[in-house]
């Protein structure tokens, strides 16, 4: 009766399809396939990486389909944050529930494979990223996509940057922002067999998932910014008109990575002529082309900016260094390219004539610290600071590679500064910062605790995500008072926001068999929230039940090589949770033998190994 005063009389024409949409076996392949992959990747990490919503994954299916089936499916509150491009200028970011992405990522995968059969060029190569992980690679490295895509596209650039007189070089202007969802229903509709009810709740689940400030009417307008494929797959499904238009038009050659186009024409007439019938073919849609960014480059100018020969002496240390080769001969030979190229002005800032200044400039900076990295060879630390300060484009790459200094106490009272003055204006920085505090190993010193004390503070004002990292570096490095006072300051703030609650419970390991146990549990009683609950009792169990499970235990033993320490954060409050375990020898006696950071770490130390 409820489903009826809800929905239509037919409604119940429509069940069928969802239902096919949203069948078991789907759903499951689709979170162990992808979805917890991709959760995993967020900017904002889990205190148990979800794992229990995959030990609870049966449920949490039934309750969509029965959510879905109903009619009475509703879009959990998103959250936004921002993270700088360059100048002051952010991207607006959207994180959503665990069960929201699983629902966008099934409706967008239950379309792709057709999207793709009609996509009218071989030349776009955006693919999806079904969960293989790049070793050194964040998503913020590569945009869109999975790494393979881009990957062959970029041979595609190189390959016609030397066939062609002139490169036409463009990108769609706020590509993300001016996607109009009614365009998007027309295209998809007419490109895929899906049902009319199937589309509607995708663009319904679009719809919640956008931005509507100061009570603002929805628009219909603005793809939310997902770390998620289930977007692009859509958005790349915007841009197939301008394939078309390119594959039928006299251009030579004709590459497509999401929304950044490359195009090769013999003459510079031809090249006038696609970028304004790229243009107008936007248009059409409400897109342009952004104006700061298309540029007719001839020959010489085109192996400039996408750093051709660069790329072709990188590639030969890579694949020298792939084959085992890390000697001195290779890391000096690397060493001394980076300074050549570098031009080095002062302090780590590159020189006027280095190519790390040019628009392609990041991606050659990326790639030789990758290499530097990886055969040993010393980043300075000044260099990285400099980048940290003065480059969005490289800052979460920089505090990355930060990560391994044996200075670090020195380089985070640098980054202090910065953070103080006010340099850092977006949200993506100070997640970045708190990554870097967690994994990297400072010496313990009273300026050090004091600054990491202030960072706090300042996070915590920042809004939700700002909070979120200052309870897990508080965890890290603060005392359990101070923990406790950072959660019930801020108890208001945190009892109506899903990460903020699983944060607060995801400190629990820090408190329990302590004084300070009952304080703790009472501040996260008064949450009354689920979630901070289903953290809690996981690791209450990791910390009183005999057995553990064997992927628990698969998980917990296995080592972490991408991070400084060998281990991330997460599963160093899960062992701290089962360190506490009174058969801790029996279920598992070789912790600190596989983690030695546990005892090595002397805030690790603290916190309670």
């Amino acid at each position: 009766m409820k489903a009826a005063l809800l929905q239509s009389p037919k409604f119940q024409f429509l069940q069928q399809d969802l239902k096919d949409v949203f069948s078991a076996p789907l759903m499951r392949e689709e979170w162990k396939k992808r979805v917890r992959y991709q959760l995993r990747k967020q900017l904002v990490f889990d205190a148990i990486e979800y794992r229990d919503y995959n030990d609870n994954l049966t449920r949490l299916i039934s309750q969509i389909q029965r959510e879905v089936l109903s009619g009475e499916y509703i879009v959990r509150k998103p959250k936004r944050f921002l993270a700088e491009k360059s100048r002051g200028l952010c991207r607006q970011m959207t994180l959503v529930h665990p069960r929201d992405l699983l629902v966008l990522e099934r409706l967008s995968r239950s379309i792709f494979f057709e999207l793709k059969s009609k996509a009218p060029s071989k030349a776009a190569f955006f693919e999806p990223d079904d969960g293989n992980f790049v070793k050194g690679f964040q998503q913020s490295d590569h945009q869109y996509g999975s790494f393979a895509s881009w990957k062959r596209f970029q041979k595609a650039v190189f390959g016609f940057a030397n066939e062609n007189n002139y490169i036409v070089i463009t990108d769609v202007a706020n590509f993300y922002d001016f996607i109009n969802f009614q365009h998007l229903r027309n295209i998809i509709a007419s490109l895929a067999n899906i049902r009319e009810g199937v589309l509607d709740l995708l663009i319904h689940v679009l719809n919640r998932m956008t931005w509507t400030p100061d009570f603002m009417p929805l628009t219909q307008i603005g793809m939310p910014q997902i770390e998620t494929t289930a977007t692009r797959v859509l958005a790349n499904a915007m841009l197939y008109e301008v394939d078309k238009v390119c594959e039928n038009s006299a251009v030579s050659n004709y590459a497509r990575f999401m929304d950044d186009m490359d195009i090769g024409v013999d003459t510079l007439a031809a090249a006038k002529a696609i970028v304004r019938d790229l243009d107008l073919t936007l248009q059409s849609r409400q897109l342009r082309l952004n104006s700061s960014k298309t540029r007719i480059l001839s020959q010489p100018e085109a192996f400039d900016h996408f750093c051709v020969e660069e790329n072709s002496e990188l590639t030969v240390f890579a694949d020298a260094i792939a084959k085992g080769d890390k000697s001195q001969t290779i890391q000096v030979s690397i060493a001394s390219t980076y300074e050549l190229w570098l031009d080095r002005k002062d302090q780590g800032e590159p020189g006027a004539k280095s190519p790390f200044r040019r628009d392609n400039g990041s991606k050659i900076h990326k790639f030789i610290f990758s290499l530097m990295h990886e055969c040993g060879c010393n980043i300075p630390d000044a260099d990285l600071i400099w980048l940290i300060k003065n480059s969005p484009a490289m800052r979460s790459t920089a505090l990355r590679y930060l990560a391994y200094s044996s200075s670090n106490n020195a380089a985070f009272s640098e980054i202090s500064n910065f953070i103080f003055s006010g340099v850092f204006v977006d949200d993506a920085s100070f997640v970045d910062i708190t990554g870097y505090l967690l994994h990297a190993r400072f010496r313990r010193a009273d300026n050090l605790i004091q600054l990491v004390r202030k960072f706090c503070k300042i996070a915590a004002q920042r809004g939700g995500v700002g909070l979120h990292g200052a309870i897990f570096v508080a965890s890290k490095f603060l005392s359990r008072e101070e923990i406790t006072t950072l959660l019930v300051t801020n108890i208001g703030k945190i009892a109506e926001d899903f990460w903020l609650c699983r944060a607060a419970a995801g400190t629990s390991p820090r408190f329990i068999h302590t004084p300070d146990w009952s304080k703790f549990h009472d501040a996260i009683r008064k949450l009354e929230s689920e979630d901070a609950y289903s953290v809690f009792n996981h690791f209450d169990n990791l910390c009183s039940e005999s057995n553990i499970s064997q992927s628990q235990k698969s998980y917990l033993t296995a080592s972490n090589d991408s991070y400084p320490q060998k281990i991330y954060f997460p599963k160093v409050l899960s062992l701290l949770a089962i360190s506490k375990n009174k058969e801790i020898k029996k279920i598992f006696p070789q912790m600190h033998a596989l983690h030695p950071a546990l005892k090595g770490d002397p805030f690790f130390r603290q916190m309670g190994f």
